[in-house]
């Protein structure tokens, strides 16, 4: 697989990663009903991921985690599925209130993936940093 199909690839990964979590947000976070749901008695299965979601947001893990995946794939030149993982888990943490480290991973993610030496030409006039 030569650069190019790889970061079209990692373009659909990221495309697809982030519809899946605004859906499962807009399906099972947002409407009120889960919340009343989720608080019965015997709650329904789909609470199971919706409370570890929101066990996650509470304690800033999901910012964490990319803010993490984003400094394994920028300042210590991680793979592409690492620098893959820091956006989709930043975007993840923005959509999901998590911004503050969310923001700063998916950046530096995003920074790692566009500064890779295959971007980089021979003779080519720019440099990213």
């Amino acid at each position: 697989m030569n650069n190019r199909q790889r970061d079209a690839a990692g373009l659909a990964v990221v495309v697809a990663a982030v519809a899946a979590v605004m859906l499962y947000r807009a399906t099972y976070l947002e409407p009120v009903i889960w919340g009343t749901l989720c608080a019965a008695a015997s709650p329904p299965l789909a609470c199971v991921p919706r409370a570890a979601l929101m066990w996650l947001q509470g304690h800033y893990l999901m910012g964490i985690a990319s803010l993490a995946f984003g400094l394994w794939g920028f300042a210590w030149r991680g793979g592409f599925g690492v620098q893959l993982a820091a956006i989709v888990a930043g975007i993840a943490a923005l959509d999901n209130y998590n911004a503050t480290w969310g923001a700063l991973g998916a950046a530096l993610g995003a920074w790692g993936w566009v500064s890779r030496d295959s971007w980089r030409a021979k003779g080519a006039s720019f440099r990213v940093f």
